[in-house]
């Protein structure tokens, strides 16, 4: 069994420990399925940079122990690939803040930045955000 607990996924699915440790799993897992959705390598960075901040985030501030799990989903709909994370901490908006920031507190817009849709879904449970990005020619491209 990996260090930090068991790693269940399926080919649209992966739930991880809340450990940074964890988040190479999270980036091949995440460019097997933009692969096979058929994005070009740029689309696929952007894919993965995005995923990866959101991750970082569900761990660093929506985790309070590594025993907390964090999920990543994956669907196809249409002519999108859509993600959703969801971590089981409370959603403390940081979005609408000034583009003069230090250093933290710009994730959701980076990931805006990077895909094609993005939505906060804060709940009891915890939060999810939700992001797509768009299956065109372009995005097939290297």
């Amino acid at each position: 069994m990996p260090e930090g607990g068991p790693i269940r996924s399926d080919r649209r699915s992966l739930s991880i420990p809340a450990s940074l440790e964890r988040l190479h799993d999270v980036r091949d897992f995440v460019d097997r399925a933009s692969l096979e959705a058929g994005f070009g390598d740029r689309a696929r960075y952007e894919i993965k940079l995005a995923v990866n901040e959101a991750v970082t985030n569900a761990i660093r501030y929506g985790s309070v122990s590594a025993d907390d799990r964090v999920e990543l989903a994956i669907r196809q709909e249409d002519d999108r690939l859509v993600f959703s994370v969801a971590d089981t901490g409370i959603f403390v908006d940081r979005f609408e803040l000034p583009r003069d920031l230090p250093e933290r507190g710009r994730g959701l817009g980076f990931i805006a930045e990077l895909m094609d849709g993005l939505e906060v879904r804060p709940e009891y449970e915890g939060t999810t955000i939700c992001f797509s990005k768009l299956s065109t020619p372009r995005s097939r491209e290297a």
